[in-house]
């Protein structure tokens, strides 16, 4: 789960208008397949942390299912329209270019915009998922509810200090994701190799025990157009939006197509769907099969506790450490894309130019500010509902972007006609998926969906109405000075 928006620079702003390639550009051949597709891992997953909530809300049976098909039903369809996209547009700020060329540059801006929203909304979800880690591993005793001040300037000290080290220009690419890759990922590894022969395969089977009364997120109680969305126990929307959240991010591979060959774009998106598809199934096998966690327990940070009774205290403290690395790794990276989106609108004079200011150290101080601010609204609430907000702008913006791989490939492109029919056939699922968001989604959602929209719609004519106050402003004082001196 990552960020998606317009992460452009003043050139690459401007090649969103210069005419389209079929070549792919050999600016930068360094990042090879492997690396890229560890860095897309990091975008579209980052490792299990956060399974959780969908082992609750559906039990041990449904939860494997959901995560063994969403890698067909969701991240294919999305890692093949981002490769083909890519390939016909190499350019920084991927769905902003694909909206524009299909639907005309209003749509660019509206994909741009949400895809900032969404990411700036998920991003305060990795030290509240970081901080339950730590909260179920090392102070199981305590609850959320204990002392709120406490809680919340523990997460406000843990944002202000990796914004500031953002500020400072650090950037997780090459190879330091891929040593944050093995470091966070080697638990896991061991976690399996020493749970396969406690596998007892019956516990696979176990269908939900029942209604959830109390969900950790309190996502239940959320009012929206399904409010009981109960089919067979599973409490759907927690659990559709976990799955969504878990697996949507291929699209980011489209900001790398500048600086890497076509193959290795082809190799890298192809290796993060294998790396995301088995870093999610294989340690659910093990944490549900190896373990007597009851349905109800599977809380974040449940897998920590998982790996203290497979392999130990020190598994399980390992889990919390990887999980801090992972998910702190992967603040950087969004907060990083999230302020060069606003940036990269500034530079295109779709903002005011007061966020396209760059601090001594080469980064962009007030779109980080803004990020910041967005963040530290946000940290109070629960970690599922930060998500399902989050999910809440992507799947709009991410709709356009397949509506635009339609109107691209499909209706207007040069390929077969059973290609053309495969491809529409790919759409159908995520699509569908995407309707489910939106109609699961609670009034929150909704709610906070109409406030961002209004917020957007002051930013990007804040330039416009400013222009207009100051014209009326010069044209009074014009007005009086001529009085003044008829008089």
């Amino acid at each position: 789960p990552s960020a998606r928006g317009a992460a452009t620079t003043p050139a690459e702003s401007a090649s969103l208008t210069s005419s389209s390639t079929n070549t792919m550009p050999l600016t930068d051949t360094k990042l090879n397949g492997f690396a890229l597709a560890i860095i897309l891992f990091f975008n579209a997953s980052g490792g299990p942390f956060g399974v959780e909530p969908s082992l609750k809300a559906a039990g041990n049976l449904y939860a494997i299912i959901g995560f063994a098909v969403m890698p067909f039903l969701w991240s294919l369809p999305e890692a093949i329209m981002t490769y083909e996209l890519s390939s016909m547009y190499p350019c920084a700020s991927g769905g902003v270019r694909w909206a524009e060329e299909a639907f005309g540059e209003a749509w660019g801006l509206l994909v741009g915009y949400l895809g900032w929203i969404s990411g700036v909304t998920n991003n305060a979800s990795f030290p509240v998922l970081f901080l339950s880690y730590v909260h179920r591993q090392f102070f199981p005793h305590l609850t959320r509810d204990d002392n709120v001040i406490v809680h919340y300037s523990i997460l406000a000290g843990i944002t202000l200090c990796l914004c500031f080290v953002n500020y400072r220009g650090l950037d997780i690419v090459g190879k330091a994701s891929v040593v944050i890759f093995f470091v966070s990922m080697t638990p896991f590894v061991l976690l399996v190799i020493i749970g396969i022969p406690k596998v007892d395969p019956q516990k696979w089977l176990q269908t939900p025990t029942g209604e959830i009364e109390s969900f950790d997120d309190d996502g239940l109680a959320q009012n929206g157009w399904f409010p009981d969305a109960y089919l067979a126990g599973i409490a759907f929307r927690p659990f559709i939006n976990n799955l969504y959240w878990n697996f949507n991010g291929f699209d980011q591979g489209s900001h790398y197509s500048t600086t890497v060959t076509k193959t290795t774009l082809f190799n890298g998106i192809t290796g993060s769907f294998l790396l995301t598809a088995s870093g999610y199934l294989l340690p659910i096998l093990i944490s549900t099969g190896a373990t007597d966690l009851e349905q109800d327990e599977w809380k974040e940070g449940a897998f920590a506790v998982a790996g203290t009774e497979i392999g130990g205290r020190w598994l399980g403290n390992w889990i919390v450490v990887s999980s801090g690395i992972s998910l702190l790794a992967q603040f950087f990276s969004e907060m990083s894309a999230d302020s060069m989106a606003v940036q990269g609108l500034a530079d295109r004079g779709q903002i005011p130019a007061v966020f396209s200011h760059r601090s001594r150290f080469d980064t962009p101080t007030y779109a980080l500010l803004l990020d910041l601010l967005v963040i530290l609204l946000l940290l109070p609430l629960p970690f599922g509902i930060i998500i399902e907000l989050s999910n809440f702008s992507f799947c709009i913006s991410v709709t356009i972007e397949f509506l635009a791989f339609a109107q691209i490939r499909i209706r207007h492109g040069d390929c077969t006609m059973i290609r053309k029919v495969l491809y529409s056939i790919m759409l159908i699922a995520p699509l569908l998926f995407n309707i489910a968001v939106l109609l699961l989604a609670s009034y929150a959602s909704y709610i906070y969906g109409a406030c961002m929209t209004v917020f957007g719609v002051l930013l990007i004519n804040a330039k416009r109405i400013d222009s207009a106050c100051c014209s009326r402003y010069r044209s009074r004082v014009a007005a009086s000075e001529h009085d003044s001196v008829a008089v």
